[in-house]
């Protein structure tokens, strides 16, 4: 019986600037784009956590 061929892991790079902005979407939008909008949609997340506080502490009666 034979023993099965062991593969070598491939070796690990690092992406380029250029290699980046690709992988996110080439001209569509570059990585600084993508950050903006992670931004902008963490904002609006807390404050839709903000709002629902005030309306149960509303309702609550507090």
């Amino acid at each position: 019986m034979s023993k099965p061929e062991v593969t070598k892991p491939l070796e690990t790079t690092e992406l380029d600037t250029a290699q980046a902005e690709q992988v996110a979407g080439g001209d569509l939008c570059s990585a600084q784009d993508l950050l903006a909008l992670t931004n902008s949609l963490t904002q609006a997340y807390e404050n839709l956590v903000g709002f629902t506080s005030h309306v149960m502490e509303r309702v609550i009666g507090n």
